[in-house]
């Protein structure tokens, strides 16, 4: 699903209104709503295990939340005007979350020989106080005896090597009250079948096409959250989505794929049919002329980062490094996530034009639909606007309740394991044109002895694969180091000729590995913002706005790496075709 948070219909101050939302919550009874039926049994057995549970000679946990998510979603998968695959699923989980120890040190942060926790379990569906409450117990009882066992090896490796704890394991935030309404998954089933087939049943048209897929989800979720600090959510997102993706292949074996993602929050929010099949044609005929383009040459050079192409630059190298991450330990070795701009807040790291916001409540921007957005985060704690980079200097990472010498309190960017961005905006104060740009391109060119520049206008989405599914068997995943980036493939690339303005695009291309050092190569930004919607992960969308900008010089080679040989005998779809 979207990691989006759709604003509550009640909004509740945190502590008077809890106390108040406790004494009325009904005892269990067939009137009570799923939701309220999963709050009651968290907060009774909640209770329980703070006043009672105990291991001999062991404190009971200082701290416990239930992370509960009941899920409802619709999905369907076409190829060729045929179904693939069509399931309805209805299914709850449990996230339980217990500590022990003290906010200042915990059992947190530690990789020993002990059990880790449950992690996600399984819930009834049926709306059943005592089967919720029973499973509650028995994943708090399991979590209770491994943070215990935990802390107990994180005490003796801590003493053992005469470690300091620096910093808190665990930071006190304000906790907050929030009721939004459930809601419920509503489609026509029928008519999303008949769109789905039709939409893939173009593809027929394009003999060239080897692979082809329509994939149509809508989902519901409704999550309930409680913690022993007195956090209490019930929180609703809706998400519908459709994908429509292709592959081909040139003469060489080079396999191109590429794909189209429409989504909303509701379903009218989906564009209409005729624009969906109007993108299922542009991307066939896009593939068409991909497919025969001549293959680049080995450049170093400039290159004028366009469109899609420009946020997926921006999401590799800036927002993949905005993460506030805290130390973990383990009886062996010191184990932490490489972050190269960690250490360099207070610094620049981008052009003093450029600014960089992370604003998780944004759901519109120059009138498209922003996803990517929440309320809350994964701990619970309200989502805030942080102002990351000002003026090209590093002000602050997106940070979690692990407190860290950048951070020692969460702004609400808490993914489970350390901070995240969400919907991060770069803005520009420069008044350059693209025609700037371009300009610009062709005197870094000149400087540089070269005929042409390059223009990236759009890289391959780097989770096409798992998404869509294409054999990929022979592809080569190009190695790199903790501190380096290989960004994705370019799949529109262009030689813009300084002394004619000609445009060509090229095929088979892809960037040698770059670190953050590459920021400093920004020669140029643009003055306008473009808004992208970028794929994370599976199911995990999230837009990122930024202007377009040149490298002053990047290297791309020829890709070499092992390819499929083409088909011996043509697509039959090519002799269906001319026989109609």
């Amino acid at each position: 699903m979207f990691f989006t948070k759709r604003f509550p219909l009640i909004l509740m101050t945190p502590l008077m209104v809890l106390q108040s939302f406790v004494s009325v919550l009904p005892q269990p009874c067939a009137a009570m709503t799923v939701e309220e039926t999963v709050m009651k049994a968290m907060t009774d057995e909640m209770e329980r295990s703070l006043s009672r549970l105990r291991l001999d000679g062991h404190t009971g946990p200082y701290y416990i939340s239930y992370d509960s998510s009941e899920n409802e979603r619709f999905e369907l998968g076409a190829s060729l005007g045929v179904l693939t695959g069509r399931s309805h699923t209805h299914w709850r989980t449990l996230e339980p979350s217990v500590r022990v120890g003290t906010y200042e040190f915990d059992n947190s942060k530690f990789y020993g020989d002990a059990p880790g926790s449950t992690g996600s379990s399984g819930l009834t569906i049926d709306n059943n106080y005592d089967a919720f409450r029973r499973k509650i117990w028995l994943v708090t009882d399991t979590d209770y005896k491994s943070a215990v066992e935990l802390l107990e090896e994180k005490k003796a490796h801590f003493k053992r090597n005469n470690i300091d704890n620096k910093f808190d394991d665990f930071s006190k935030e304000e906790p907050e009250v929030s009721i939004s309404k459930p809601r419920r998954l509503q489609v026509d089933e029928t008519a999303w079948v008949e769109r789905v087939k039709k939409l893939s049943a173009i593809f027929r048209e394009y003999p060239h096409i080897q692979l082809s897929h329509v994939n149509f989800k809508t989902s519901v979720c409704n999550r309930t959250f409680a913690s022993s600090e007195g956090v209490r959510l019930v929180d609703d997102t809706e998400d519908w989505l459709l994908t429509i993706a292709a592959s081909t292949q040139a003469k060489d074996g080079e396999r191109i794929k590429d794909m189209e993602v429409m989504t909303g929050f509701t379903e009218s929010e989906l564009p209409p049919f005729e624009e969906m099949e109007r993108k299922a044609r542009e991307l066939a005929a896009r593939l068409k002329v991909l497919q025969e383009l001549p293959v680049i040459e080995d450049y170093d050079g400039p290159v004028l980062f366009e469109g899609q192409a420009a946020a997926e630059f921006m999401e590799q190298i800036v927002c993949e490094n905005l993460a506030s991450q805290p130390e973990s330990l383990s009886a062996d070795t010191v184990s932490q996530r490489n972050n190269p701009l960690a250490e360099k807040i207070g610094k620049k790291i981008l052009p003093r034009q450029l600014t960089v916001v992370d604003d998780p409540f944004v759901r519109q921007y120059k009138g498209t639909l922003i996803f990517g957005g929440y309320n809350f985060d994964i701990q619970g704690v309200r989502a805030k606007r942080v102002v990351l980079v000002e003026k090209g200097v590093l002000k602050a990472l997106c940070s979690d309740r692990s407190p860290t010498k950048y951070s020692q309190h969460s702004n609400g960017h808490s993914n489970g394991f350390y901070g995240s961005s969400s919907v991060v905006f770069i803005t520009s104060d420069s008044k350059n044109t693209n025609e700037d740009l371009v300009a610009r391109g062709k005197e870094l060119a000149k400087d540089a002895d070269l005929p042409y520049f390059l223009i990236a206008r759009r890289l391959l989405d780097p989770n096409a694969a798992p998404m869509l599914q294409m054999p990929d068997s022979n592809n080569t995943v190009v190695a790199s180091s903790d501190s380096s980036t290989v960004l994705p493939r370019p799949l529109i690339l262009v030689k813009h000729w300084v002394d004619t303005d000609k445009e060509e695009m090229v095929r088979g291309a892809r960037f040698e590995p770059v670190t953050t050092r590459i920021l400093k190569d920004i020669d140029m930004v643009g003055g306008e913002e473009q808004a992208t919607l970028m794929g994370r992960a599976t199911e995990n969308y999230t837009h990122l706005v930024t202007p377009n900008f040149i490298i002053k010089s990047m290297e791309l080679t020829k890709d070499t790496s092992a390819r499929e040989k083409p088909p011996v005998l043509e697509n039959p779809l090519t002799e269906l075709t001319s026989k109609q």
